[in-house]
């Protein structure tokens, strides 16, 4: 069974004031730069599908997200994820099949954790500047997800997150739009 990620993104104009309002209702976890790499089958104008691979240093982590549905600044997404560890196997495969690379995104992230385990990350984007997200990952049922969103609401009301703040671009598409 697959899992479905349920977030909410979220632009960040006072970091300092975000990160207070954070530790008042999450734990900090653990900083974590990220490099994705991100490849597709097709080339021309933006993919309607792609795979993601962050470097993990001797492996690499695959992934790729389906979107489901958007409703009230959140989206649910179904997710695969898996490591590679033969990374010349893997990428000679890519490039068999008519992958290219097209993007990379580069990422530092602060992770914090609620007691009833919702991820809030403070992220720092290269080229787009500073986001939180707010995400739970949940089983492939409806009523998961609408359990799911119902927390990340009241995360965003007990962080008083104005609603014109809430993003809906995804970070890919935002870069792929500078590049043009």
């Amino acid at each position: 069974m697959g899992l479905i990620e349920v977030e909410s993104k979220v632009r960040v104009n006072d970091v300092s004031e975000i990160r207070r309002k954070i530790k008042k209702i999450a734990k900090f976890v653990k900083i974590e730069k990220k490099i994705d790499d991100y490849y597709s089958l097709e080339h021309n104008g933006y993919p309607k599908k792609s795979l993601r691979v962050r470097n993990k240093g001797k492996k690499r982590e695959v992934n790729f997200k389906q979107r489901l549905n958007y409703k009230n600044g959140i989206w649910a997404k179904r997710e695969v994820e898996f490591t590679v560890s033969d990374l010349k196997g893997f990428f000679e495969l890519l490039n068999d099949f008519g992958f290219k690379k097209w993007l990379r995104k580069e990422k530092i992230t602060e992770l914090y954790r609620t007691k009833n385990g919702v991820n809030i990350e403070l992220n720092y984007v290269k080229n787009l500047g500073y986001f939180m997200e707010i995400e739970v990952m949940c089983k492939e049922t409806g009523r998961d997800v609408e359990i799911a969103r119902k927390k990340i609401e009241k995360i965003r009301k007990l962080l008083r997150i104005n609603r014109r703040d809430i993003e809906k671009k995804g970070y890919t598409r935002a870069l792929w739009e500078m590049r043009k």
